[in-house]
């Protein structure tokens, strides 16, 4: 796979956010972020066809990379989410195949406690 068939998508403030939460209902998953200034992130996706996690909770991010589906060999319309850690010693890992994709931010940083 070329590294043209990799993109960094989402806001900025996911680069060192840790995953606080992971909700998946259905063809629904949220996933919860803290970013490196306390503030909240959900990522938010419909149409989930795919999802596979091995310990997401606590992973420190790099980023969220989306793989095209015609780099991939396919010819769907799901996007495909990679949780990519930044800790690579660290097998915690996130992949989300869904539909539809997109990012609330929370207003103003949680307090810390």
């Amino acid at each position: 796979m070329s590294e043209n068939s990799i993109t960094y998508v989402g806001p900025p403030e996911l680069h060192c956010g840790h995953v606080l939460a992971v909700e998946r209902a259905g063809d629904r998953a949220t996933v919860r972020v803290r970013d490196a200034d306390g503030r909240h992130v959900a990522l938010e996706f419909d149409g989930v066809a795919d999802f596979a996690a091995v310990r997401p909770e606590g992973m420190l991010l790099h980023g969220l990379a989306e793989l095209r589906p015609t780099e991939l060999g396919r010819q769907d319309s799901l996007r495909y989410f990679v949780f990519a850690n930044e800790e690579e010693w660290d097998d915690a890992s996130l992949e989300i195949a869904a539909r539809e994709f997109w990012v609330k931010v929370a207003e103003r940083p949680e307090t810390m406690d």
